[in-house]
């Protein structure tokens, strides 16, 4: 009898730590775990700017021949006061000011050169620039004054489309995309020579049954908080998190769906969608909030927020529009792509042209705002550019 309670008890003990969930919604970064319910009907809709945010700037980055940003910016990287953005195939460096510092362009088949530019990401000590290009990441040192390149590593397929490096560690996280169903891993950790430190093997394989067609860019979502990255597999409800100490995932947050997450077997087209199913399309955090999208199977779109502090759940808009009722400055729409938060910030982008038209507007001139100093600001800012000068890049610090 002895013998079987112990079993027994460690039993328990094994899938208590495997799960790794508990019954409270526990926020902090102590190893606890929070709780998100998805179908518990969430209190009233924000309207407001001021509701999540304590500060909004405006920084206009700087116009001359060597910055234009003249596509569409593909990522923003907020690091150590230094802004970098991805635009076309070429990552710019600005300062807090928009003041343009240097940029890299190295396109091509060389071994400092990457043939498309997938991913990158920024070392938490502002020291490194990673390149995901296919199958290999590029490493660059970064100085006061550029880029210069240190290595190259080589990978095996199946090839990520996701790179996060690891905070106060030299390691760093790929994502790979569950395009075929039968990758052995989504979400691997590698060190500085390539070679693979941990693995978390697949648990979502599917078959095809028919021949695959679509690639989603948000099937793998991963992201960094603090000293933190982490990620979550397409018909997963977790989000795991790498721990910077032993190199293991470990569960950060449960999104309860209460069993209705899209399946493997819809997506390899082998069941029927469900009408009460969601497919989760984004989630990113700050130190206060939890940011997440999901579609029903109606394709409605589900934009929430939740306050990690209050324990409190927000519907937002379809739009996600918030009036910008601190400075005056034209509604600020949140974007659900990982793109536009980084750093605990919340970023926009919106162009010159745009931003000159809205502050002639009458709702601009009409705006009652927190801090009217900051609308006299964006006023003399409209009047400096013109329109065919580079975006207004929108900064938001949410509250803490």
């Amino acid at each position: 009898m002895y013998i079987m309670r112990t079993n027994l008890i460690i039993l328990l003990v094994i899938i208590f730590c495997s799960c790794g969930r508990k019954s409270n919604n526990e926020t902090s970064n102590d190893g606890s775990i929070i709780e998100i319910n998805l179908l518990s009907k969430p209190g009233p809709s924000l309207k407001k700017l001021s509701e999540l945010a304590a500060n909004v700037d405006y920084i206009p980055f700087q116009t001359i021949e060597s910055s234009l940003i003249s596509s569409i910016v593909r990522k923003v990287v907020f690091k150590d006061k230094r802004i970098y953005i991805l635009s076309g195939e070429e990552i710019m460096c600005f300062n807090m000011d928009g003041k343009f510092l240097f940029k890299i362009g190295n396109k091509g088949r060389g071994p400092e050169e990457y043939t498309y530019l997938i991913d990158f990401d920024i070392s938490y000590d502002n020291k490194f620039l990673t390149i995901l290009s296919r199958n290999k990441l590029l490493v660059y040192i970064i100085s006061e004054t550029g880029f210069t390149f240190q290595r190259s590593i080589t990978l095996k397929d199946p090839a990520p489309y996701l790179v996060n490096l690891v905070p106060e560690t030299n390691n760093v996280f790929l994502s790979i995309a569950p395009w075929t169903g039968t990758e052995p891993s989504l979400s691997l950790l590698i060190n500085t020579k390539g070679g693979i430190i941990h693995t978390k093997p697949n648990c979502y394989k599917y078959k095809l049954a028919r021949e695959r067609n679509y690639q989603a860019l948000n099937e793998m979502i991963a992201y960094s908080i603090k000293d933190m990255v982490c990620f979550k597999e397409e018909f997963s409800d977790t989000v795991f998190c790498v721990d910077a100490k032993d190199n293991s995932f470990k569960p950060r947050m449960i999104l309860n769906s209460y069993g209705t997450l899209t399946t493997p077997g819809i997506r390899g087209g082998l069941e029927s969608i469900r009408n009460n199913s969601i497919y989760i399309a984004n989630i990113f955090e700050t130190s206060r909030y939890v940011f997440y999208l999901y579609f029903s199977s109606d394709q409605t779109q589900n934009r929430y927020l939740f306050d990690k502090t209050t324990k409190t759940k927000y519907k937002l808009d379809t739009e996600s529009e918030l009036k910008d009722d601190l400075s005056g400055g034209p509604n600020f729409n949140i974007e659900f792509m990982r793109k536009y938060c980084s750093g605990g910030k919340l970023f926009l982008l919106i162009e010159a042209m745009n931003f000159k038209k809205y502050v002639a507007g009458e709702d601009f001139k009409k705006a009652h705002v927190r801090e009217p100093k900051k609308k006299d600001e964006l006023k003399k800012l409209a009047d400096s550019l013109k329109e065919t000068d580079n975006p207004i890049l929108i900064v938001v610090d949410p509250k803490e």
